[in-house]
């Protein structure tokens, strides 16, 4: 919207001085042509604005079209409407229930300017301006998909390449934790339901992830899987708590974007022998909103070792997948750190 808003601006300026010659050209009167041209200019570039700032992202691109086509319609007639009103009382000073008497004033200029100049021309020139406003946003959006696409698939392929060059084939790793399952003796429980959730994480890379989104149950259910490996290898010093888990259902989301969060926190909590040490996961669903929660407890001094590039990396492909759909911010409050995402859904 910012790197559009230089557009709009040079656009009503161009608008409004046109406007302002054409008027004072055939009435010869500043003082009441830069009024009529700056109002009109107005009417137009707020009707321009509503059709491609909120119509079209709210209607148009939900292929709700029917509410779209009644909203420009409504567009067009309440700006004609309102400059035919001011246009009036600027050139005229009377209202349009003084028709007949500025008929009956005038006689046929009257006429003619009321209909053909008047009413055709702010009717005519509100739509053509939406419409080329409409016609110039979908073909910039199409570009910018297309140009996202691209970015999309060369960022696949990369990735595809590093996992080949730097990682031994990941179903070996699936295959061969299966056999070890079998392997330990049932009454190794603990050891069983550990090698039981690596391979379910494994699986969920294997097969859950090659679509561009996974059911939000799926994800969640990994994250439990990867916080109950955590847990083992943490013991006592770290307590973690997940809210919200068990009531997300009925959307989907990308793949692996709430996992790096999650590894975010295991990675920097804190190691105080002197307080708690904690990890707080929690996920809700508002008004179409799914928000994602991580907290943990951090420690300046233990992190200057520490770097990472897992939250720049989930940004990107945010940004690739889901537009102007998500934000993700991050804050530092004293001795706790926190990661909070909110993806419209």
């Amino acid at each position: 919207m910012s790197r559009r808003l230089r557009y709009y601006i040079l656009f009503t300026t161009g608008l409004s001085l046109c406007s302002f010659f054409i008027k004072l050209g055939w009435t010869h009167n500043a003082g009441k042509a830069l009024p009529s041209s700056i109002f009109e200019a107005f009417m137009d570039v707020a009707a321009l604005l509503c059709t491609v700032e909120w119509l079209m992202p709210r209607y148009f691109y939900r292929s709700q079209y029917g509410r779209f086509g009644l909203g420009l319609g409504l567009i067009v007639f309440l700006g004609g409407t309102a400059n035919i009103l001011v246009q009036l009382r600027i050139f005229v000073g009377s209202n349009f229930l003084e028709y007949h008497v500025n008929i009956a004033k005038y006689k046929e200029v009257f006429f003619y300017w009321f209909w053909s100049n008047l009413v055709a021309g702010s009717y005519l020139m509100i739509f053509f301006v939406v419409l080329g406003g409409f016609a110039l946003r979908l073909a910039f959006d199409r570009v910018l998909t297309a140009r996202r696409l691209a970015d999309m698939e060369a960022a696949h392929l990369r990735s595809e390449l590093e996992v080949l060059k730097n990682q031994i084939n990941p179903h070996f790793i699936f295959n061969a934790l299966n056999a070890i399952y079998y392997k330990i003796d049932r009454s190794n429980g603990t050891a069983r339901a550990l090698t039981e959730q690596f391979s379910a994480l494994i699986r969920y890379q294997l097969y859950e992830c090659n679509e561009a989104v996974v059911d939000i149950e799926k994800e969640i259910c990994f994250i439990e899987n990867y916080v109950s490996l955590q847990r083992e290898r943490s013991g006592d010093v770290v307590k973690v708590s997940c809210s919200g888990f068990g009531s997300m259902a009925g959307f989907t989301i990308p793949p692996h974007v709430l996992a790096p969060l999650v590894e975010n926190c295991f990675k920097h909590v804190s190691r105080f022998e002197d307080r708690e040490n904690f990890i707080a996961l929690i996920c809700r669903l508002e008004e179409g909103r799914f928000y994602f929660q991580a907290l943990n407890s951090y420690d300046p001094v233990r992190q200057r070792g520490l770097s990472g590039i897992g939250l720049d990396n989930t940004r990107k492909r945010l940004e690739l997948l889901c537009r102007d759909r998500f934000t993700l911010s991050t804050a530092e409050k004293g001795n706790q750190f926190e990661t909070t995402l909110t993806l419209t859904v």
